[in-house]
């Protein structure tokens, strides 16, 4: 009776687990294919489709806010089986917040609605340099010294690390890493108090100089404090606001994006191409022209969703005024669409398949996936190639969003972000 009792716990422990887990993949199923924000155009009718094969309540308390199903009945709460499209309009611009329950019961999500005006850019697609300062001095990494008789150390082991920021140095901000290069070699080894932004926030850490065979002063540390490269500008707005590349500027030894101070935009040429290969995303190589008078526009954030900043005349000159309709994501399909950018000294149209949507909020820059089937484009650079983020994604006539990455084992493919992604940074 004992074993059978036992034998009975079991199963029903098996049961309970296996019912916690199945409701945890679901709820992770319908988070990852539910957006948390969504976009739509004041007083436009805008259509969704979350293809998910459940029953589920939609409402805003907001009276602004209006759905519609297969009724095309107009009303502040519908149930719907989420396999089947439903529209939603709103004359109220703002933000609002629309909350799913499963079987019209259990809290699914609740979703922010940004209500905008009909917007139009002009989409771009040439290369531009880019210069970066960043906000403090970024530690790379520690590193070992040999000091003037003759031992290894390592000064900066467990007080420094690697994606730091050294603001100030004995309480004096400095901007480059000549002042702390300068502070250092003048120590005399004395500690230097640095001031360190370390995942936000600020902490004091004494560090010691150690003096090399050579007479001079180092603290065992790998820094930088600018970046710079070839990316494409995606599009300028109607009142001179640029954005680019459809990624944040990130430490090319961390890979963590950049904390930047300021930054502009420069004149590029590219002169030739390496064309992808598995393994290797290739890249577009040219120059950048730094004189004073070749400067485009000044960057003011460097985010996860790319650059963005002012733009100066001449770039205004170079973007011309063709503005176009941007699309937001429950517009976009899979299928037909093309990539603008100009990788050999003309502007083209490139074609291309949307092949993927992910509407996931965790995937900020990698909404589309795509593939290159333009048979120019991949004669000339096998498909996507480094320097080829923020070219603009269009479909149906309107700019839907930018190229940002390349699969490093097929440069046919890659992912791209939603215009509003970067729109709304």
């Amino acid at each position: 009776m004992k074993a059978k009792l036992w034998y009975r716990r079991i199963l029903c422990i098996i049961a309970i687990i296996a019912a916690l887990y199945t409701g945890y993949v679901i709820y992770s199923y319908i988070n990852h294919a539910i957006p948390d924000k969504i976009h739509v155009v004041v007083h436009e009718q805008e259509e969704f489709n979350f293809h998910l094969p459940l029953s589920a309540e939609i409402t805003c308390e907001d009276k602004q806010v209006s759905f519609s199903g297969k009724s095309n009945i107009p009303q502040s709460a519908i149930t719907l089986d989420l396999r089947d499209s439903f529209t939603m309009q709103s004359s109220d611009m703002g933000t609002h917040v629309i909350s799913m329950k499963l079987f019209g019961i259990f809290p699914i999500k609740d979703i922010e609605v940004s209500v905008i005006e009909e917007t139009q850019v002009i989409p771009c697609g040439f290369p531009v340099g880019i210069y970066l300062e960043t906000d403090g001095i970024l530690v790379i990494g520690t590193a070992r010294v040999v000091d003037d008789s003759g031992n290894i150390v390592e000064p900066a082991y467990a007080l420094l690390k690697s994606g730091d920021y050294i603001e100030e140095v004995n309480g004096i901000a400095i901007t480059s890493k000549n002042d702390l290069i300068h502070t250092v070699a003048s120590s005399n080894g004395e500690d230097i108090l640095l001031t360190v932004r370390r995942n936000g926030e600020r902490m004091r850490v004494a560090v010691s100089p150690v003096k090399t065979g050579e007479g001079d002063y180092k603290l065992g540390i790998w820094v930088r404090d600018d970046a710079q490269g070839i990316g494409t500008l995606t599009f300028v707005t109607t009142d001179g606001k640029f954005g680019g590349l459809g990624h944040g500027v990130s430490d090319v030894d961390t890979g963590v994006i950049l904390d930047s101070s300021e930054g502009k935009l420069y004149e590029a040429k590219i002169l030739s191409i390496i064309k992808g290969e598995a393994g290797s995303p290739g890249g577009l190589s040219g120059i950048i022209n730094y004189q004073e008078g070749a400067v485009l526009g000044k960057i003011e954030e460097n985010t996860a969703q790319g650059i963005f900043g002012t733009a100066d005349t001449d770039l205004l000159s170079m973007a011309g005024y063709e503005c176009m309709d941007i699309g937001l994501r429950q517009e976009v399909k899979m299928g037909p669409a093309y990539v603008r950018c100009k990788v050999d000294g003309t502007m083209k149209d490139y074609e291309i398949r949307i092949v993927k949507i992910d509407h996931s909020p965790d995937n900020l820059n990698k909404g589309m996936e795509i593939r290159i089937i333009d048979e120019e484009l991949l004669a000339k650079t096998n498909g996507i190639v480094q320097g080829m983020s923020g070219s603009p994604i269009i479909q149906d006539g309107k700019l839907i969003g930018a190229v940002t990455h390349v699969f490093v084992q097929d440069s046919t493919r890659g992912y791209g972000i939603f215009i509003e992604n970067m729109l709304s940074h």
